[in-house]
């Protein structure tokens, strides 16, 4: 899987980290080198989807190595989150989440384009 992560995802030059975690526990099934996810980042990414309303918020945040981010969508299938210019898009398939962020250098909808072409491939 971390094959499929870097050709979907990190060639693009438009994420800077990704998972794929495994929705039913939380395991990381592939991850970039540098990505960082503990168990309370998780926990808030899975209560985003669960209560997709809530994390809309101005006092729900999205913390992802000690990075704060603000959602700015939210539904049942995605979340995006800015923080400045850097933000995380994560998409939810049927057993997955696939995580993923960019920086300012990057194009978001780039980000948001490679992420939504792998959530369907694994759907």
């Amino acid at each position: 899987m971390n094959q499929l992560l870097h050709e979907a995802l990190l060639s693009t030059q438009h994420v800077r980290h990704a998972a794929i975690i495994k929705r039913k526990d939380g395991s990381i099934k592939a991850k970039s080198p540098l990505l960082e996810l503990s168990e309370a980042d998780y926990r808030k990414i899975l209560l985003a989807f669960e209560n997709p309303g809530e994390v809309r918020t101005a006092e729900a945040a999205i913390t992802l190595m000690d990075s704060v981010y603000r959602a700015v969508r939210a539904d049942n299938l995605s979340l995006y989150a800015k923080n400045d210019k850097s933000g995380i898009i994560v998409a939810k398939t049927h057993g997955h989440f696939i995580l993923s962020t960019y920086d300012s250098a990057m194009f978001a909808s780039v980000c948001a384009e490679a992420v939504e072409k792998l959530g369907h491939r694994l759907f």
